[in-house]
């Protein structure tokens, strides 16, 4: 008789992707050294880097809640010129137009706040039950679902008037695009702009500083306590607590509401495990995720 394979404890994993690689190839790396469902929380095209965030275990079900937390990137745009992808894998195309910085940190303070932003076709979303970018593979080009999104910021970092390219910072909330951001500021400019390169720094509370590279993973670092690994419990510590016990402790593992209850998200802990994630309103906590077993 076959021994039951433990299971995949819930981690949250910080992963620095390399350039060249899909989300699906850093995945892949890591089930070389671990069995169980393994997913992420917001993909970057492959000619990006930066923070990919792997959920392992039940960390899988708080995928949207992370993905709506609010990202980072270190962004390098090229003006006088435009891509067919919006990045360096189309084919580019010489404008002859430029770009003088003080036209372009006008743009970038107008670019602030609330934007109504254009879906590439390069992206994953379903126009008439398929992907944009099957379609763009075909050579179809459609117009694209416009969706509103927010920056809260947008700063030029250094810029080089001859070579008309510009390292940006850009902070914006969930779903939004950076090449699109880089497109609307050559078009806004009249000079044309692709992304030549893009890094993802931050996802909310979470740093590629503290990640490890796809190659440096394995099952005895998944074992171990550092940044790049961290267990559920330790991973939405953004996020305040309630601490419970006794009958409001089964009430919690067994999904039910919580009275009295904070105002907004938080997480329901006892003797230091997650129990799961509720929704307060009116003193009234209703559940989001229960979590089956509690996690560390």
């Amino acid at each position: 008789m076959s021994r039951r394979q433990p299971a995949l404890p819930a981690r949250v994993v910080l992963v620095d992707k390399p350039a060249g690689w899909t989300s699906y190839d850093v995945i892949r790396r890591i089930k070389q050294s671990v069995r169980g469902k393994i997913g992420h929380a917001g993909t970057l095209d492959p000619f990006a880097t930066g923070l990919l965030l792997v959920l392992l275990g039940q960390a899988t079900r708080i995928s949207s809640l992370i993905m709506d937390l609010p990202k980072e990137y270190l962004a390098t745009a090229r003006f006088g010129a435009t891509s067919t992808t919006g990045d360096p894998t189309g084919e580019v195309r010489e404008t002859g137009g430029e770009v003088e910085v003080g036209n372009l940190l006008a743009a970038l303070d107008r670019m602030r706040g609330p934007v109504l932003q254009r879906v590439p076709m390069t992206s994953a979303v379903k126009v008439g039950g398929e992907r944009l970018y099957e379609k763009a593979r075909r050579g179809e080009e459609i117009e694209t679902p416009e969706r509103e999104i927010m920056v809260y910021d947008a700063a030029l970092l250094d810029f080089d008037q001859e070579a008309q390219t510009a390292r940006l910072l850009f902070r914006t909330g969930k779903g939004a695009y950076i090449r699109r951001l880089a497109e609307d500021l050559g078009a806004e400019l009249e000079a044309g702009a692709y992304l030549t390169a893009l890094r993802r720094l931050r996802t909310g509370v979470f740093s590629v500083d503290a990640a490890c590279t796809p190659e440096d993973f394995s099952a005895e670092v998944l074992q171990g306590r550092s940044g790049s690994v961290q267990p559920l419990s330790e991973a939405l510590s953004f996020l305040p607590a309630l601490e419970v016990d006794g009958a409001a402790a089964a009430r919690a593992a067994n999904g039910n509401e919580l009275r009295p209850a904070p105002e907004g998200r938080f997480r329901v802990m006892s003797a230091g495990a997650l129990l799961g994630l509720y929704q307060g309103e009116a003193g009234t906590g209703r559940p989001l995720i229960v979590f089956p077993e509690p996690q560390d």
